[in-house]
């Protein structure tokens, strides 16, 4: 029997988790209460894992990777079979590279004193662009996916900000350069600094790059609660559209069909031609 339970353990930890990232407090519970975990730390897929102090955790096992960013008392076990049924797999990669270009390219239209007009579906929003050097930096960065580089650029240049317009925009192209480079807790942190005005010329994509991280986190809900809004404020675009794909694949996730096809019809039609309403179809044909 002795022999047997050694056998489970080894094979609990052979198939572990490692901690890649956390934030706040992160425990373990063992024989003798709970233990706190660091960075590169292993964790054995029978574990319970608790989360306090505003804290968040990212687990990684080959191409598996668990993200939490709440608070709270989790079985990993439930976590690992979940992480495999999550809904929005192979979709947040596809998404990323459609943000990225949606950062990257130039605003449609200007007008005196560097003031630029930009669509997102009928509403018109501005933003005044000074031809900032870090701006244009990081963009260029991000066009070539040196996130890493992007990261540290980003860094300095908060810290050195002066402008509560400039920090918002570099925290939020923070999240992007984080969540390019595959790390999901930090892009959720960044993001998590701001509140965006809806006449930021990047609040539509700050809106679908936080849902798609509370989608990966598996926290539909939460996902659910930035994208409904925003689709109601604006009913026409390419962000929209993306947006009822993000809700349709929330509403799957919490095991609501016929909310999840209702989205990603709507979806659909909003521009049957677009790549997103491929994306759309293939979601569609899978529920």
């Amino acid at each position: 029997m002795a022999v047997f339970a050694v056998v489970l353990a080894m094979g609990a930890f052979a198939q572990a988790f490692t901690v890649s990232y956390l934030d706040g407090t992160v425990e373990l519970q063992k024989a003798r209460g709970w233990t706190a975990i660091s960075i590169g730390d292993q964790v054995p897929t029978d574990a319970m894992i608790r989360i306090s102090q505003t804290g968040s955790l990212e687990l990684q096992r080959a191409a598996t990777k668990i993200t939490l960013l709440k608070d709270g008392t989790y079985s990993l076990a439930t976590l690992s079979a979940a992480a495999g049924a999550n809904p929005s797999g192979g979709v947040g990669s596809t998404i990323a590279r459609k943000l990225q270009t949606l950062v990257t390219e130039r605003p449609k239209a200007s007008t005196e004193g560097g003031v630029r007009g930009a669509e997102q579906g009928t509403t018109s929003v501005t933003w005044v662009d000074e031809n900032d050097e870090t701006r244009a930096r990081v963009l260029a960065l991000l066009d070539k996916n040196r996130y890493t580089d992007a990261i540290s650029l980003l860094n300095d240049s908060i810290k050195d900000s002066i402008s509560d317009a400039d920090t918002a925009e570099f925290s939020y192209l923070l999240g992007v350069a984080c969540y390019g480079a595959g790390q999901t807790a930090k892009a959720y942190r960044a993001l998590a600094r701001v509140t965006p005005q809806p006449d930021a010329a990047w609040y539509a994509r700050y809106i679908i790059l936080k849902a798609q991280v509370f989608l990966d986190a598996q926290d539909f809900r939460g996902a659910l609660g930035i994208l409904t809004p925003f689709i109601s404020a604006y009913p026409a675009g390419e962000a929209t559209q993306v947006a009822y794909l993000l809700s349709g694949l929330s509403q799957k996730g919490l095991g609501d069909k016929a909310a999840a096809r209702a989205a990603l019809d709507s979806g659909f039609q909003l521009d049957p031609t677009s790549d997103t309403a491929k994306l759309i179809d293939q979601q569609r044909s899978s529920l």
